[in-house]
């Protein structure tokens, strides 16, 4: 009778843990995405900055070839 309990404590715990362990991976799975997401708009935010330096840049060299500019000193 010692034995088939000692199985059920086992099997129960065994139970838990995988159970657990689905948690854990399910968790992690989210974390992970959740990062690769945050990435992704980290770096569409630092591409449309760079884009919008260009533009600016881009502009202050019209203004400057325009005649009647003059380069500031």
């Amino acid at each position: 009778m010692h034995h088939v309990i000692g199985a059920m404590v086992v099997g129960a715990v065994a139970g838990g843990s995988a159970y657990n362990r689905i948690q854990l991976r399910s968790g992690l799975r989210r974390l992970v995405k959740v990062g690769i997401i945050a990435k992704r708009k980290v770096q569409s935010l630092g591409d449309a900055a760079v884009d919008e330096a260009r533009k600016l840049v881009d502009e202050a060299r019209a203004d400057l070839e325009q005649p009647g500019t003059e380069r500031p000193s």
